[in-house]
């Protein structure tokens, strides 16, 4: 995954809530920073307990060791209630800034609405950006009926223990979470590719 991305290279990572990175790709995003990538996290929008969830959010991405900017964070709201070209406004601004050589996001084949939104949202910002893009699901174990497992698997062997900690400091989530089963899967997503512990993404776009 690291050939990915040039030396210092930059990351953008977009979730549709607070948590939903930190489930989905906290391991690799831990791990690029970790490598000496610039990383951004951005969450999109927070539905409730606006206050707590940001300064969760917050403490997840200084875990990942990830700058964090909240697109939407002045009045509790969900994906779906923003219109669709000013989210895609928003990224464009977002993208323009950061000039990412990788984009993370939502995959399209996710079962959550916000989650499917988000995804359309980064396609579209992305259009004339040349970056790669890859996208996760956020909770694998509850899109049982999403068709792909992963075309792409990243070793997160190192930073495990890190993803589990940033999913962690969203401590009014947790009950939901299931750290545990979260090691469970990235263990058997391992043992398909090789790794102790991996995530696993759908490639969108890789430029070679």
């Amino acid at each position: 995954m690291n050939r990915l991305l040039k030396e210092n290279g930059r990351v953008l990572a977009f979730g549709a809530h607070p948590d939903d990175l930190e489930v989905g790709a906290g391991g690799l995003l831990a791990r690029l920073s970790q490598e000496g990538a610039e990383v951004t996290m951005v969450v999109v929008s927070i539905p409730n307990n606006t206050e707590l969830r940001k300064r969760e959010a917050m403490a997840g991405a200084d875990i990942i060791d990830a700058d964090l900017f909240v697109l939407y964070e002045d009045r509790p709201c969900r994906v779906e209630d923003i219109p669709m070209h000013e989210l895609v406004r928003r990224m464009d601004s977002i993208v323009g800034d950061v000039r990412p050589d990788l984009v993370i996001t939502h995959s399209s084949g996710d079962l959550h609405w916000d989650h499917g939104l988000v995804n359309r949202a980064t396609v579209s910002a992305l259009r004339r950006t040349p970056c790669d893009l890859l996208a996760f699901l956020s909770s694998p174990e509850m899109n049982a009926q999403s068709r792909a497992v992963g075309q792409c698997f990243a070793d997160i062997t190192k930073t495990m223990d890190t993803k589990l900690a940033a999913m962690s400091a969203h401590s009014s989530q947790v009950a939901k979470l299931g750290l545990e089963s979260s090691r469970d899967l990235a263990r058997a997503m391992g043992r398909i590719s090789g790794y102790d512990y991996a995530e696993v993404y759908e490639v969108l776009r890789v430029r070679i």
